[in-house]
């Protein structure tokens, strides 16, 4: 009989960046059994897949083990704010939260 449990992050959500800074990846990991439902939030709204929004979840290395991310093309300064993931089975459910900010790029900083 294989054991069920809730949700727990293995590695809470970190942002990498590809295609000079273009697209932006919010990398997680979370063991779970059954494979949990992925919600994404910025603020209170709920992240909906579009052109540029895609959210994916792997299997990751070793049993129960789930590769979740949400990428954001064509990335926009309105993309801004503060997401959270929310992995949940019948088990029980988890949330992470990290946030996205944009320092302005064509100001040098100050000294």
């Amino acid at each position: 009989m294989a054991d069920k449990f809730a949700p727990s992050f293995t590695q809470k959500p970190k942002l990498r960046q590809e295609d000079d800074g273009n697209k932006l990846i919010f990398d997680c990991q979370l063991s779970a059994a059954p494979v949990p439902d992925i919600q994404w939030y910025r603020g209170e709204d709920m992240v909906n897949e579009s052109e540029r929004i895609k959210i994916t979840i792997k299997p990751g290395k070793g049993k129960n083990v789930h590769m979740v991310q949400l990428i954001l093309d064509d990335v926009e300064e309105e993309d801004a704010g503060l997401y959270k993931v929310k992995a949940k089975n019948k088990m029980g459910e988890v949330a992470a939260s990290i946030n996205l900010n944009f320092s302005p790029v064509d100001e040098p900083p100050e000294r």
